[in-house]
């Protein structure tokens, strides 16, 4: 695997820092979650869209560049060295649209993805419920075929983006009689429908943008499904593989939030055993930016080997412990300092610290994701149950 970036790659990265510097918002946005914060996060979208840098690796014909992996990669790399506002329509971006591409049709296709790209729509995912958090095989959310609708009744929970979204791409059991993974159906629901009630959930950073969503006799077109009626399953692998999937500048955000530890370690005068953990950490942090580049290479070269545990799992860990130092580092302190600075609310020290405890739960468990390496990767046997 050759580290080296490409003259071509290196001009499309000169490319980007450019545009970034010039248009990039200037000031800390507010909350996307906020009436005035709505619309500055969805003029900034609109710029990003205007300049073709809403998704740079998507089809041209629906917006995009078209661009490779390792394009992609340097994207995500400098939006994050840049500290840039997070995505207002995340979802649709990162699995919602690309699970689209690869399982909808034409039709599908032509009539989603350019309104996730204009942030005309704003997707979300239905996937966990008050009984199937990690383990979606036990969802229960049904979906039943009456002519040309499905009727669905049930409740999601956890819901990313779900205050502010009007598109959700769900899992639902289509057929009573099944159990486990069997007889889901992966659909999208205008949650502008009737019968749709969407319920704010607050969470311990204060970022208020999680819901819960109650379907009551919600009719969907059988239009929406997402490859077959019953086969949702195999659709949703697609979709949690992209969540988990490759580091999405996530290395990146460790090294500054690494460079942040640094300063406060000498700041403090902390002890030595500090520093050594810092230089443990910075190894850590090392060997998780040469995972992402191994990753995006098996993605490049078309070898399509699934990282996507292994990076999820091991990113969750290692951020959360570069956060969990530095809190350690400042003490009392970092209990009565203010997150400052550009998009503090997304790149805050206490903010990440508790989001980075919260991202080894969803888009499935650290525990579920040993449980995927040990079976799947390394052809380990099951434990048996009971």
């Amino acid at each position: 695997m050759d580290l080296t970036f490409t003259p071509e790659q290196q001009t499309f990265r000169r490319e980007l820092q450019e545009w970034f510097t010039e248009h990039g918002p200037k000031g800390r946005l507010d909350s996307p979650y906020s009436e005035p914060g709505y619309s500055q996060h969805l003029e900034w979208e609109h710029a990003l869209h205007e300049a073709g840098w809403a998704a740079p690796s998507w089809p041209a014909e629906v917006g995009g560049q078209g661009v490779d992996a390792w394009a992609e990669l340097i994207y995500d790399e400098e939006y994050a060295r840049f500290r840039l506002p997070e995505r207002l329509n995340k979802m649709g971006l990162i699995h919602g649209g690309p699970t689209v591409m690869a399982h909808g049709t034409e039709q599908q296709k032509s009539e989603w993805l350019p309104g996730i790209l204009t942030c005309e729509d704003i997707w979300c995912q239905g996937f966990s419920e008050p009984g199937a958090g990690s383990d979606l095989a036990a969802v229960r959310t049904t979906g039943r075929i009456k002519g040309d609708a499905m009727i669905v009744d049930g409740q999601k929970i956890w819901t990313s983006q779900g205050i502010i979204a009007t598109t959700m791409f769900a899992l639902v059991r289509t057929d009573q009689e099944s159990r486990g993974h069997r007889g889901l159906t992966f659909v999208i629901i205008d949650l502008r429908s009737p019968g749709v009630e969407i319920r704010p959930l607050g969470q311990l950073h204060g970022n208020p943008g999680f819901a819960e969503v109650f379907f009551s006799g919600v009719e969907v077109p059988v239009a929406n499904v997402i490859g077959e009626v019953g086969d949702g399953w195999h659709v949703a692998s697609t979709s949690l593989a992209l969540e988990r999937g490759t580091a999405r500048g996530s290395h990146t955000r460790m090294e500054q939030a690494l460079v942040d530890l640094a300063r406060d370690t000498a700041a403090t005068g902390a002890s030595g055993a500090s520093v050594r953990r810092l230089g443990e950490l910075a190894a850590w942090v090392a060997a998780y930016e040469q995972a992402a580049y191994a990753s995006t290479h098996e993605i490049a070269t078309g070898r399509g080997k699934d990282y996507a545990s292994v990076i999820k799992m091991l990113g969750t860990q290692i951020l959360t412990a570069v956060h969990e130092e530095n809190l350690e580092v400042l003490g009392a302190d970092a209990e009565v300092m203010a997150d400052h600075g550009p998009n503090a609310e997304m790149y805050g020290m206490r903010r990440n610290y508790w989001h980075g405890r919260g991202a080894e739960i969803y888009a499935g468990s650290n525990e579920i994701q040993r449980n995927i390496i040990a079976e799947r990767q390394l052809g380990l046997p099951k434990e048996p149950r009971g």
